[in-house]
């Protein structure tokens, strides 16, 4: 008999896919019979919850200001270092800096593009460190000058009027293969004078003349430049993806022509923000507080505006699965569904692609670790256009992780498990967060990458309540041994 139920077992597993993680010991039979798999919904309840920041570090700035009828008024601005790469050197024999220019280059923007929009830009009253270490650096909430890095009292640097369509471009060359659209920001004759103040300054170092402000991006931002804060003051319409920043020095120098004479030469130099040294965006939205409080649905809003946190019935499935029977969860999903599209917005949003599912309580630190889904407390799903549904699967691991967790507590008593529960600290103890992110994955098509979605993205879902009819079902696929 031990050997027929050994065979019939190893058939079994032929059988079934199951997941390396399943709750319970797998699957059995009966009488020499295999058990069927069984299946059972379970309901969850969403609700939507107002993000007043969310961790923002990435290679995009965002600069703008747009008003939506359904989710109210956004905007964005950023701060911003420029690095200097080691041993710079300028030309020789130079005349003077004509002209400084800071360069936003970018290829995508949110919005009207004819809006027209003042842009004002500061020169940072000091530097910041970014060691890795100060994390609420990289929050989208941060104030630059609550934190001393930004001086309202002093006069700005550069003021100048835009629009995400640059008018002042003819329309063939828009329409060229090659144009990059951008702005240009005059800094002034008194920066350009400033700036090559710092750069004549030199030293002797073993027998040679060096421009010691200029050896590192560090003793450049400390020394001669500690980076700009570059925000919109007025008019609202558009929000610009901003991939690349260059300040761009226009150089005068001395040289000599072919012919011997000597001749003043003009040449551009640009320095650019890399990601070496710092940047980070700041985010700010106002009119979503009634969205979070409406009942019908729950809702997405990128960036740094609304999720939707989901209640799992852990303690329900507890009971039934571990407590009443030893069953082997084999596979749990849960699909959310996007019901409609904004309907008074002249501009449409796009459409989240990605939602990462996570812990409520691991949420920063899934983002400030640079973290990626693991399929145990931390799962991604992709938009289904067709479905119009984002589907979450393999939960059976996530589902597993918590009984274990809570296990010890359960076995205490009743008294002790709702001590446990009602304690502060354990309140997000079964729910997870919906948060749009955007992934990057690698020449196999792993995910190597995942963080916050900075888009001007949303989507409507249908929302999960157990005390009305609007129920999101989350299918349980699982087994039971009955051995007699």
């Amino acid at each position: 008999m031990k050997s027929k139920l050994i065979a019939v077992l190893t058939i079994a597993a032929t059988l079934y896919s199951c997941d390396d993680e399943t709750v319970g010991i797998g699957q059995f039979i009966a009488d020499n019979e295999l058990i069927p798999s069984k299946a059972i919904t379970y309901s969850v309840e969403t609700k939507s919850i107002l993000l007043d920041s969310v961790f923002s570090r990435s290679s995009t700035a965002y600069l703008g200001k747009f008003t939506d009828k359904e989710y109210g008024t956004f905007s964005s601005d950023f701060l911003v270092q420029i690095n200097c790469p080691e041993d710079f050197e300028l030309p020789d024999n130079i005349e003077s800096i004509t002209k400084a220019q800071l360069g936003l280059y970018y290829t995508n923007y949110f919005g009207d593009s004819l809006a027209t929009l003042h842009l004002q830009v500061d020169t940072l009253a000091r530097a910041i460190k970014d060691d890795g270490i100060n994390k609420h650096l990289y929050y989208s909430n941060l104030d630059p000058e609550k934190e001393g890095f930004y001086n309202s009292s002093v006069p700005p640097i550069a003021i100048k009027d835009y629009s995400a369509y640059d008018k002042t471009v003819s329309d063939s060359l828009h329409n060229t293969e090659d144009y990059y659209p951008r702005i240009f920001i005059d800094l002034g004759d008194d920066f350009c004078n400033y700036f090559l103040k710092k750069y004549n300054y030199t030293e002797q170092q073993n027998g040679k003349t060096i421009h010691p402000y200029f050896n590192d991006a560090e003793t450049f931002i400390n020394n001669v430049l500690k980076g700009f804060y570059l925000h919109t003051t007025n008019g609202e319409g558009s929000i610009l993806y901003i991939s690349d920043i260059y300040l761009h020095l226009t150089i005068a120098y001395h040289s000599k022509t072919e012919a011997g004479k000597d001749t003043i030469v003009n040449t551009v130099v640009p320095m650019a923000a890399t990601k070496e040294v710092f940047m980070s965006t700041r985010f700010k939205n106002s009119g979503l507080e009634n969205l979070v409080e409406d009942n019908s649905y729950t809702y997405l809003k990128t960036p740094a505006g609304l999720c939707t946190e989901v209640t799992l019935p852990i303690e329900e499935m507890y009971k039934r699965h571990r407590t009443e029977s030893k069953d082997s969860l084999n596979a749990i999903s849960v699909s959310f569904t996007k019901v409609r599209d904004t309907e008074n917005s002249k501009y449409k949003m796009g459409t989240p692609s990605t939602l990462l599912m996570v812990r409520k309580d691991k949420m920063q630190d899934f983002f400030e670790n640079s973290q990626i889904n693991d399929d145990k407390t931390s799962f991604i799903a992709t938009y289904n256009s067709g479905t119009k549904q984002y589907t979450f699967s393999q939960l059976n691991r996530l589902v597993n992780h918590i009984f274990n967790e809570i296990e010890p507590e359960i076995e205490k008593g009743e008294t002790e498990w709702e001590k446990w529960k009602n304690d502060k600290k354990n309140e997000n103890w079964n729910k997870v967060l919906l948060i749009p992110v955007v992934t990057t994955t690698d020449n196999e098509g792993n995910i190597i990458k995942i963080e916050n979605d900075l888009n001007v993205n949303s989507a409507i879902l249908q929302r999960g309540d157990t005390e009305t009819d609007n129920n999101i079902n989350m299918e349980v696929i699982y087994t039971q041994l009955n051995l007699r």
